[in-house]
């Protein structure tokens, strides 16, 4: 097994302390399109912005667990910060970073693409679907609720996307 460096620790340090502020603000966003749009429109515009750290930190650090990590801390430190999620913030996280780390887990750790990346943003909407029918009430009939799904999934796929191009520019 690959063993951290102090870059990588400091790496996922920084992915944390930006998208815990990124996900504090992301929440007014997710209200003001739910409101304009719905609760369909708002997942698909917005959630993949809450997988978004999963990709970027397995694009840049390319090491087991990087993924589940870079989903976790930034959701442990969101839930530290008073948010409509609160500690709920921080069992996403670990959810929805097991889903992403199985989409690099699944290519044995050989593979951090465009592919992985966007598998990567889109299997935390299974977490998040079931998550949020749970912890918010959030529950849906069945036609709407893979329409729901769907929603979730293609926004991560794309936020995935954009992690990936992200650590592409990162690393120059």
């Amino acid at each position: 097994m690959k063993k951290y460096t102090i870059v990588d620790v400091l790496l996922l340090g920084v992915i944390a302390a930006i998208y815990s502020v990124l996900f504090y603000v992301w929440w007014d966003v997710y209200y003001l399109i739910k409101a304009v749009g719905g609760p369909i429109v708002a997942r698909l515009i917005t959630y993949g912005l809450w997988f978004m750290p999963a990709p970027l930190a397995a694009s840049l650090i390319r090491k087991p667990g990087s993924a589940l990590l870079g989903e976790f801390l930034p959701a442990l430190l969101e839930s530290i910060i008073p948010t409509p999620g609160g500690l709920t913030n921080a069992i996403y996280g670990i959810a929805q970073g097991v889903f992403s780390e199985a989409s690099y887990a699944a290519f044995i750790y050989r593979r951090y693409g465009l592919l992985q990346a966007c598998l990567a943003g889109a299997l935390p909407a299974v977490p998040a679907f079931i998550l949020d029918a749970l912890l918010f009430g959030d529950i849906y009939p069945v036609n709407e609720a893979v329409v729901v799904i769907a929603a979730i999934a293609l926004s991560g796929a794309l936020y995935g996307a954009a992690s990936y191009l992200v650590s592409k520019a990162v690393k120059g």
